[in-house]
C-alpha cells in the first residue's frame, strides 16, 4: 500500500522555511534523475526563525529539505534512492544556523497513476495535477519511495516505511511531515 509523503498541514508554527534562491534553473530536483551539475554547498534555505526556535524536519518544495534524523529513518526503513546535498537553514532575523539538513533528490519516476479512478486536471500532455490520486500499486514494483511520473511534484512512499518512521519516533519529535491518501 502506498501514501503520498507530504508537508503536515496541521504543523502549527510561525517559523517558515523558504527554499533556496541561488540554484541554477537547469538543476531540477523533480525529475527523479541524478543531478550532475555542480552546486554551491551547503545549500542555504532561509527562515524567519531565530535562535531557540524549532524548525521542521521535512519540507516538500521544489528542493525538498529533510533533517539528518528524517533521512536516517528513511534509510533505516530501506529507502536507498536518495541523492543528498548538505544544506543549512539560516535565520534572516538573527543569523542563527540550523545544520544537519539535506536538500534531497528522490531518484526514480514511476508511471503508475490510475487515470480512470483519479480526479485531475491535465496541465499539458502527460502532466497532471491530482485532486484525488489513484494508482496501480503493482506498477510500483514494491518501490519504497519514488516520484509519480504523471505529476513529479508527488512523492509516493510505501506505507510500511511511514509506519517504520512513526514507530521510531513515538514522542513525535519529527516535525513537518505527514502522509496523504492514495486510492489503490
Amino acid at each position: 500500500m502506498y501514501l503520498k509523503l507530504i508537508n503536515d498541514k496541521f504543523y502549527e508554527s510561525t517559523v517558515y522555511v523558504k527554499e533556496p534562491d541561488n540554484i541554477a534553473v537547469d538543476v531540477n530536483f523533480l525529475r527523479g534523475r541524478l543531478i550532475t551539475q555542480s552546486l554551491v554547498l551547503p545549500i542555504v534555505y532561509t527562515t524567519n526563525g531565530k535562535s531557540g526556535d524549532e524548525v521542521r524536519d521535512f519540507l516538500d518544495t521544489s528542493y525538498p529539505l529533510m533533517s539528518k534524523r528524517f533521512v536516517e529513518l528513511l534509510r533505516a526503513g530501506g529507502v536507498d534512492n536518495l541523492q543528498l546535498f548538505p544544506a543549512v537553514i539560516k535565520s534572516e532575523v538573527d543569523g542563527s544556523v540550523w545544520e544537519d539538513y539535506y536538500a534531497v533528490n528522490v531518484l526514480g519516476l514511476i508511471a503508475c497513476a490510475d487515470m480512470d479512478n483519479s480526479d485531475y486536471d491535465e496541465i499539458m500532455p502527460g502532466h497532471y495535477r491530482f485532486r484525488e490520486l489513484a494508482i496501480q500499486a503493482e506498477k510500483a514494483n514494491d518501490a519504497l519511495l519514488f516520484r509519480l511520473q504523471e505529476d513529479a511534484t508527488i512523492m509516493v512512499i510505501q506505507k510500511s516505511v511511514g509506519q517504520f518512521i512513526r514507530s521510531q519516533d513515538p514522542d513525535k519529535k519529527l516535525k513537518g511531515w505527514s502522509v496523504g491518501k492514495i486510492i489503490q
